[in-house]
């Protein structure tokens, strides 16, 4: 096992895999579409107040450039405000907080649990004897169930939620390539979690989860999940989303293998978003639910950070 766990380590390196542009583009397709946005070359105009910023891509964690492929995309921004998120392979010296998207490069599904420590372990057979039914699909029914819980989530943590018509813009653009794992208990959706999928990448992009059945260890039997619809839909990379570096959600993650690569911000000013956001998510979450809804869904094509 000790070989097998430092082969797959070294293949971090071979593994080096952005979207491909044709997935960008179906996706900045959609949010054209649906926010009705105006464009200046590859970017989209993000409107706020009298500012425009011009994004490269929204609302995905990152694009199809890396971190050294971005010299054209500079040229065309010149004194604009901008935004170009990127993947950077070579940064090593993590410091808290970085933004990083946790990765598992594809292998068999039972040498990777062999990884896992007897914890992490323990907690997947936990959530496997709860009974949670999990059904794969993204069917309305399905959209509906993990839009409600998605939007709960996000309220919990004080973070706008896009509006979820965009989910079914997705649907009509990605057709098979959008996936949704919603759990179920006792016939209640419980837990829900939204892939994409390119040629070598499934990215869970985005989460529901009601909390009542953490400690059924709901949050582990979903990543599990995650992880083998992956390695059966034959994915080189299960990317698990957007962390800040030693974080609780990365810690998490860290529990089963991923590794962290640094998301690259490329903008005229550099800023902690966690920071620049803080006080915002506190009022956010003080906010009545259905309040937050509506403002939620108008915000979401004017927040260029989501």
């Amino acid at each position: 096992m000790e070989q097998n766990l430092n082969t797959h380590k070294e293949n971090i390196k071979d593994h080096e895999i952005v979207y491909t542009k044709g997935f960008i583009d179906r996706f900045k397709k959609v949010l054209i579409d649906f926010y009705e946005y105006e464009t200046y070359m590859d970017f989209i105009i993000i409107p706020f107040l009298i500012e425009k910023t011009l994004m490269y891509i929204s609302l995905l964690s990152y694009s199809d450039r890396k971190h050294n492929e971005v010299d054209d995309l500079l040229a065309l921004v010149k004194d604009n405000d901008y935004q170009i998120r990127t993947l950077n392979f070579e940064y090593e010296n993590f410091k808290k907080d970085d933004t990083v998207t946790m990765r598992i490069n594809s292998i068999n599904i039972d040498d990777l649990c062999a990884f896992f420590s007897q914890k992490t372990r323990r907690y997947i057979r936990k959530g496997k004897k709860e009974g949670f039914n999990v059904l794969a699909g993204n069917s309305d029914k399905m959209i509906e169930e993990f839009y409600e819980l998605f939007s709960e989530s996000m309220y919990e943590h004080g973070t706008p939620a896009f509006d979820k018509g965009f989910i079914y813009k997705l649907r009509e653009e990605f057709e098979d390539d959008i996936v949704f794992l919603n759990f179920y208990k006792d016939d209640k959706a419980v837990g829900s979690v939204c892939g994409l999928l390119d040629k070598d990448i499934i990215i869970w992009e985005w989460l529901g989860l009601d909390n009542h059945y953490k400690k059924q260890a709901l949050g582990h039997y979903i990543m599990y999940k995650q992880i083998k619809y992956g390695i059966d839909a034959k994915r080189k990379i299960i990317d698990l989303g957007r962390s800040g570096y030693e974080t609780g959600t990365y810690e998490f993650k860290r529990r089963f293998h991923a590794y962290p690569v640094k998301i690259d911000v490329y903008q005229p000013y550099q800023e902690d978003i966690y920071e620049k956001y803080k006080f915002a998510s506190e009022l956010w979450k003080k906010l009545p639910k259905p309040v937050v809804d509506i403002l939620g869904a108008k915000l979401s094509k004017y927040l260029k950070d989501l």
